[in-house]
């Protein structure tokens, strides 16, 4: 059973447990291997959305980013350095739930903290209101420049893994 995530805005009361259970299923049964090496947990970040369907029935849905490197192997690399990045989860997400209007998102549960350039913009201009729950900060674990932790270590640890 995973640990119970922190949330923003601190007042967002908890995380529903089927979030980070879902996340961790999601790790656990990729193929073609499971997403929960140091390697994977490092590279891929899952965001899973608790949603209700226009009937009242609650699910959730889960995503993950698209790395640069499979990028690189779809598309080649990028034309300048700036424009390496992969497709965040939760851009993912948000594209999906744009494309469904019928589903009304409730939480947001990522694994890392949603990023303050692209991420959390959108989070909060398309979905205002929708509490956010994560497990690692990457400025809670910076100090002197120096990361203390990475996201690995902080999965380990709270998936049991």
């Amino acid at each position: 059973m995973p640990k119970i995530p922190s949330c923003w805005p601190d007042e967002a009361g908890l995380c529903d447990k089927r979030l980070p259970e879902e996340a961790l299923r999601i790790r656990r049964e990729h193929k073609p291997e499971p997403l929960t090496s140091e390697r994977y947990l490092n590279g891929f970040n899952v965001s899973v959305w608790l949603y209700r369907e226009s009937g009242g029935r609650l699910d959730c849905k889960g995503f993950l980013n698209t790395t640069i490197g499979e990028l690189n192997r779809r598309f080649g690399p990028a034309q300048t350095p700036d424009a390496e990045v992969g497709f965040h989860s939760e851009m993912h997400a948000g594209q999906w739930f744009k494309e469904h209007r019928t589903l009304k998102p409730l939480q947001v549960f990522s694994e890392r903290i949603p990023c303050p350039y692209m991420c959390a913009h959108m989070l909060r201009n398309d979905f205002p209101g929708l509490p956010w729950f994560y497990y690692y900060n990457r400025r809670t674990w910076e100090q002197g420049g120096k990361l203390l932790k990475y996201p690995a270590d902080v999965l380990k640890s709270v998936y049991g893994l």
